[in-house]
């Protein structure tokens, strides 16, 4: 499209300098140029102004038609240079337009090279951290398998997975702690905003829990470890007392239903401890997914998985690259053959000005002759090399 595009700005832009540039007269007809000979030979006939005595020692080597005619095929040829330039202005500025596609696609070529050769590299440093051979983040060891990421969809299915995943718990989240908050509130609105800090903590603080974990664990028995697990001790110990928060206002909610519906109280056991104890492993369980996900995460993984797809999508860019750079070529050696053909079209018209100019002389000698009919004329006016030398052949003979 954008190819398309280029070519009709070129063509404008050629027909701009052409309409710039001042009027030049068309070339000539060579086959009226030569009729025009014996209209010429008539006319000068019937002119009176020549007698046989023109051709004689004293007279003149030729009519003056000739030398119109020479005069006439002497300009045409002067401007043959001027015709060629303007007859190639289309394909010179074609040629420009495929020299710079041609450098800019180099330029893409060699980028993406140096962009393949980037990624081959921190491809290897990933896999190095997955077989275990170096440390990697947080200077622990995450040793796993590479994944077997071979084309964009699948990067991309995985990447779904892992978060359509996260998306589901925490719209579970988001509808068990807004019905909580909802008991101890005025109205849906407070319950609500209030419910966006409430499932923050629900999300944020398993998933550090399973992430603290994750980093202690990889650093073995390295004193940095403490770190990690001092937080993941801390967060963890928060994340209960508010698992525990928001079971208390949950079963008093389900209480009072139940006091309203029956009219009585709730009995302690075995109804209020069952209650509690589902309220608790509702927050538990989606928070305990989370971690354990975290948990099993491995950046490095991720990190590996993204490379590839990028690895391969720099590869098929390269290739897309390299193509329009050959095609660039091949289009800019196809205009240069162009161009060269419609000079070279030029050179021999203007190298077939003096035959033409032969021809017409030669029409108009034998009008000329055959309209006086004076041999005398004739033999003194027909050049030497046309009449004379043949006729001394077939004397020779």
């Amino acid at each position: 499209m954008a190819d398309i595009f280029w070519r009709r700005k070129i063509k404008r832009q050629a027909k701009k300098i052409l309409l710039s540039l001042p009027d030049l007269p068309a070339d000539i007809d060579d086959n009226v140029f030569i009729a025009l000979g014996t209209q010429a030979a008539e006319a000068d006939k019937n002119s009176k102004a020549y007698d046989e005595f023109l051709f004689s020692e004293e007279g003149y080597e030729q009519m003056p038609y000739e030398d119109g005619v020479q005069e006439v095929l002497t300009l045409q040829q002067s401007r043959t240079a001027e015709r060629k330039s303007r007859a190639s202005i289309q394909s010179k500025l074609n040629m420009q337009y495929f020299e710079a596609v041609i450098t800019a696609k180099e330029r893409e070529v060699e980028d993406a090279n140096e962009e393949l050769a980037a990624i081959t590299e921190d491809l290897g440093k990933e896999y190095e951290f997955l077989t275990g051979s170096k440390k990697g983040e947080d200077g622990g060891f995450w040793e796993g398998v590479a994944p077997d990421t071979t084309s964009g969809a699948r990067h991309f299915y995985e990447k779904l997975k892992e978060w359509g995943i996260f998306v589901v718990i925490a719209l579970a989240d988001a509808f068990v702690v807004f019905l909580s908050l909802r008991a101890i509130t005025m109205n849906e609105s407070e319950a609500f905003w209030l419910s966006f800090p409430a499932i923050g903590v629900q999300i944020l603080f398993p998933h550090l829990v399973g992430r603290s974990i994750a980093n202690a664990r990889s650093k073995g028995q390295d004193v940095s470890r403490r770190k990690d697990t001092l937080v993941a001790f801390g967060v963890g110990v928060a994340w209960l007392a508010y698992v525990a928060a928001m079971t208390v206002l949950r079963t008093n909610l389900i209480k009072e239903f139940y006091v309203a519906r029956y009219q009585k109280p709730m009995e302690f056991w075995p109804l209020e401890v069952v209650v509690y104890v589902f309220s608790v492993m509702i927050l538990i369980g989606l928070g305990a997914f989370l971690m354990i996900r975290a948990m099993d995460h491995n950046p490095h993984r991720s990190r590996f998985s993204r490379l590839k797809y990028v690895y391969f999508a720099k590869r098929r860019a390269l290739r897309r690259s390299e193509s329009e750079l050959d095609a660039a070529r091949k289009a800019l050696e196809q205009e240069s053959k162009t161009l060269q053909f419609i000079e070279d079209q030029w050179d021999k018209r203007a190298a077939s000005y003096p035959q033409v100019g032969e021809a017409a002389k030669s029409v108009y000698r034998r009008a000329l002759v055959n309209q006086l009919g004076t041999p005398e004329f004739t033999t003194e006016y027909l050049p030497d090399t046309k009449f004379r030398i043949r006729r001394s052949k077939r004397v020779a003979g």
